[in-house]
């Protein structure tokens, strides 16, 4: 990737002849001197001093080739880059996620995977479950986690397992001893809820109407995890899934309790890819971290609380 020029002139230096040069580069050492001559009449200095049994660098010859040498080096390192990225495919990988996934899960699996392999570069959306889709479907994520309760026949999933959904509180909260709890539990608590697009509201809606019932949330919000601040000391219940609050149950003092109603159990994480699509090396290598670490997931226990349902 350097000149031919610089590449003969290095040889040269190397072997301390025009002959030595000729042999290592399979040319004629007329063709090696003519360009030795060539680089002398374009800096107008001479590059080597002639000598009885060889050539020696002059002065001007050893500035040239400490830029020739560190030129060699710097291509040779652009070269490799060029040559692993094209074995490796698109280095960048293009993630969609719900929002759930977004506060510590998914961003512990890129940062864990980016230290194996530091070639990789990450794009993240963090969208609702209908624009995760879209954005797998259109090219513009190569996968996507969410939260699910159906699957999409036009995306491939990669994984599938079970997420229910939760009830959060503190841990002094009246309910925070019980074994389960149903929909008529939360008619006098405030309520933290995401709004209607996410697959906790819809989940708790089925279960409110199949039990007769209509409560109306205290708090509502697009970002559910925007008032989990407040259920430390509070009476407040939030519906969120186990996953979403990883690592932050003990230091915030908090349980999660588990629905009696069958409908909050009836969600699922769901890994999923475009049909037909071929995934890079890279992001089919971090797909099976995702898996890997979404098989290993702590859960909340279930069934072990004192207490009546």
């Amino acid at each position: 990737m350097i000149s031919l020029g610089l590449r003969y002139f290095l040889e040269v230096a190397r072997g301390g002849s025009i002959a030595a040069a000729a042999a290592a580069l399979h040319v004629a050492a007329s063709a090696v001197s003519r360009q030795i001559s060539k680089l002398e009449d374009e800096l107008g200095v001479t590059l080597f001093e002639r000598r009885a049994r060889g050539m020696a660098l002059s002065e001007a010859g050893l500035q040239l080739a400490a830029y020739a040498n560190a030129a060699e080096l710097e291509a040779e390192r652009v070269a490799a880059g060029i040559r692993q990225r094209n074995a490796l495919g698109d280095v960048t990988i293009r993630v969609a996620c719900t929002e759930g996934f977004a506060h510590g899960f998914l961003p512990m699996c890129m940062a864990d995977f980016k230290r194996s392999r530091p070639e990789a570069r990450f794009h993240l959306r963090v969208e609702h479950p209908e624009e995760v889709n879209r954005h797998v479907l259109e090219g513009l994520s190569q996968l996507a986690l969410r939260y699910t309760v159906a699957q999409d026949d036009r995306l491939k999933t990669e994984l599938l397992c079970r997420a229910p959904v939760y009830a959060i509180m503190c841990r002094r909260h009246p309910l925070a001893t019980r074994r389960s709890i149903g929909m008529r539990d939360l008619t006098q608590v405030p309520l933290s809820l995401g709004d209607p697009g996410t697959t906790v509201r819809q989940l708790f809606d089925a279960a409110c109407a199949n039990a007769g019932l209509h409560i109306e949330p205290a708090y509502v919000s697009n970002h559910s995890a925007a008032f989990l601040p407040m259920l430390p000391g509070s009476q407040i219940v939030a519906l969120s899934g186990y996953l979403t609050l990883m690592g932050q149950m003990d230091s915030a003092g908090l349980v999660a309790v588990p629905f009696s109603n069958p409908e909050m159990r009836q969600r699922s994480i769901q890994v999923v890819t475009l049909q037909g699509r071929t995934l890079p090396p890279l992001a089919r290598e971090f797909l099976g971290l995702l898996a890997e670490r979404l098989n290993a997931a702590p859960r909340a226990p279930e069934g072990e609380r004192g207490g009546r349902d």
